[in-house]
């Protein structure tokens, strides 16, 4: 009996291996059907050769291990186990090949998204369902049904013949062990040496997530972050196709004005008052202000780096693994302006300083100070230091600053006494869906006080110095902070997609504005078409290198994507929030957080902007 159970096992062991060579297989050949892989070389095709079997062992094994191994060890007989593990597998490899073309279109695998559209109504506006598609698909079902067949039969015929079959295990395992090794090991070297054509091919392989050591290595002393961080390597081709269109521009309007962006991390639009903000209300009042507009995240990350690329975050691995740099920032550097940042937080996780200004020498990552007031006024004091020598210099300058003291919600307390009864830090332990946020949102009011100081001595500067009549000053935030608006016991970022937590406030001033108030619903995708037109003269149209329109384009902006690449939703005029979380799931939201249940989605809608978020990958 002991015999037989053990030769049971052993026949769905084989039967697994076989499985794993044929699904890694299917893997293998995702990379020749989504767009362009002429980045790969040979390492790569040897990581990502390796890496589709080991994946795929892991989506073969997993059923083998809770369905097959327990009912054989309770005496069930093959001719039960292995057609119900068949079935699985079957299952699987359907999947699979269903996911590649999935992934063919659009550049990501299967989710919610994806789902709503084949099984909603509406479905035939999109797939047009014709007899051959249906015979193709149960052809391509007949096949894999043979093939798994055949793979058992191959897998009986092994187990009969084989006799050693501790060797066939160990033989197994160890073989398991070096693809492991050998492609864990390619991409940390790949993650340490930002490879584009090893890290590249992870986005292929459906929810694959490998091993990386950059800051256990640097620690050893094998390799150096920052040194890293501005080497260019030859490898470094890109997936993306940004711009779309080569750049024109109209040289009758290049001004080349000075840039200066003032950026205020987790500015909650409600504060953008009069009484909280004076001297920037004051300097509202001198500018264009957009009511309505829109972060594209509710954190940092994707904020600022929808701010500078005109790109959602979705697009961020594409951007670090590659050479590729912010069309603005390209722009800047091609007109020879002088750029500086002054990040309050480090610039160098994340690591906005190798995305945005690599190669750049004497960029700011970073600034001194035992306390976030302290560094926020600091980098007020060095913008306004090195002003004079931008004043003399013969070529324009940009530079970025970004406050970070209501990020931390942390003031000194004699500068907490502005807005009372306040809190005296921000006691994070307190805070339920219960807790007054009175005091706390005046703590938090006290330090966007304690910025406009700040940004006041900033704007007076470029005043004194002559400047306001030849630069461009953008003041917004990179996302929105929320106070429990909603009432869902939300306090901060990064927890939900509703206005609290992306609207913030975008002034713009330059030479000769008249002021005045927009309300029509902006976002960060605007900004750099905006800069880059008034600027710099480009005329292309926004959508060859951007998911915006200018600033003053009153027209509709569609569903406005936020997020990353792994939990991003798209928001709707009406203000709907349709998300699609990291674990593939979509869920639906009106404004207030509210879920939706019986919400409709629209399949032709939501082809029309998976197509338009997809649109820049080659």
């Amino acid at each position: 009996m002991k015999k037989l159970k053990r030769n049971n096992i052993f026949a769905g062991f084989v039967f697994a291996l076989m499985t794993t060579i044929l699904l890694g297989m299917v893997l293998f050949s995702y990379i020749f059907g989504a767009g362009d892989n002429s980045f790969m070389n040979v390492a790569s095709w040897i990581y990502y050769f390796f890496s589709s079997i080991m994946h795929a062992s892991l989506f073969i094994l997993l059923p083998f291990a809770i369905v097959f191994l327990p009912l054989s060890l309770m005496g069930l007989k093959n001719k039960i186990n292995i057609p119900l593990l068949s079935i699985i597998y079957v299952f699987i490899v359907l999947i699979s090949i269903i996911n590649r073309f999935v992934f063919q279109i659009y550049h990501f695998h299967i989710n919610g998204f994806v789902l709503d559209m084949l099984f909603s109504e509406g479905a035939g506006d999109i797939f047009v369902f014709s007899f051959w598609l249906y015979a193709k698909a149960i052809l391509i079902f007949i096949c894999v049904c043979l093939a798994i067949f055949c793979l058992y039969r191959l897998s009986a015929y092994i187990t009969k013949k084989t006799r050693k079959t501790k060797k066939v295990y160990l033989c197994s395992l160890y073989s398991f062990i070096g693809i492991i090794i050998l492609s864990q090991g390619i991409h940390i070297y790949g993650a340490a040496t930002m490879k584009t054509s090893i890290l590249e091919c992870n986005t292929y392989l459906p929810y694959y997530f490998p091993i990386s050591m950059n800051s256990t290595l640097d620690k050893w002393g094998i390799i150096d972050k920052k040194q890293i961080a501005n080497i260019n390597f030859k490898d470094k081709t890109s997936p993306l196709s940004y711009p779309i269109n080569k750049l024109t521009s109209n040289n009758n309007k290049i001004s080349k004005p000075n840039i200066v962006i003032i950026a205020i991390d987790s500015w909650n639009y409600r504060t953008m008052t009069k009484e909280c903000m004076p001297n920037v209300w004051e300097f509202k009042e001198k500018a264009e202000y957009f009511s309505n507009h829109l972060s594209s995240s509710n954190g940092t990350r994707g904020g600022i780096f929808g701010l500078f690329t005109g790109l959602s975050s979705y697009y961020w691995k594409s951007f670090e693994y590659s050479s590729l740099k912010p069309i603005f920032i390209e722009q800047l550097q091609k007109h020879d302006y002088k750029i500086q940042i002054y990040p309050s937080a480090t610039f160098q996780s994340p690591p906005f300083d190798r995305m945005f200004f690599k190669g750049m020498k004497d960029i700011n990552t970073s600034t001194k100070g035992r306390t976030v007031y302290e560094r926020d006024c600091n980098i007020t004091n060095n913008f306004i230091s090195d002003l004079p020598k931008y004043k003399k210099a013969d070529k324009p300058f940009f530079a970025f600053l970004f406050y970070d003291m209501a990020h931390a919600i942390s003031i000194p307390k004699e500068k907490n006494n502005h807005f009372l009864p306040a809190w005296d830090y921000a006691d994070y332990s307190k805070l339920t869906n219960n807790t007054d946020p009175l005091p706390f949102y005046n703590l938090y009011r006290n330090c966007i006080y304690q910025i406009d100081s700040l940004v006041a001595k900033v704007l007076n500067s470029l005043k004194e110095n002559n400047l306001l009549d030849n630069t461009i000053i953008l003041i917004t935030g990179d996302h929105g902070q929320e106070f429990n608006e909603n009432k869902k016991n939300y306090w901060g970022h990064s927890g939900n997609y509703t206005k609290y937590q992306i609207q913030v406030p975008l002034i713009l001033y330059y030479p000769k504005v008249e002021s005045k108030t927009f309300t029509h619903r902006t976002t960060h995708y605007d900004i750099v078409p905006t800069l880059l037109h008034k600027a710099l003269g480009i005329n292309n149209s926004p959508k060859d290198y951007s998911m915006g329109e200018y600033l003053h384009n009153k027209s509709s902006r569609g569903w406005h994507v936020v997020g990353n690449d792994l939990n991003y939703a798209f928001i709707t005029e009406e203000g709907y929030i349709i998300e699609k979380e990291g674990n593939g799931y979509v869920k639906v939201y009106n404004k207030n957080l509210n879920l939706q249940k019986n919400y409709k989605l629209s399949p032709k809608l939501i082809n029309e902007n998976l197509l338009k978020l997809n649109r820049f990958f080659k």
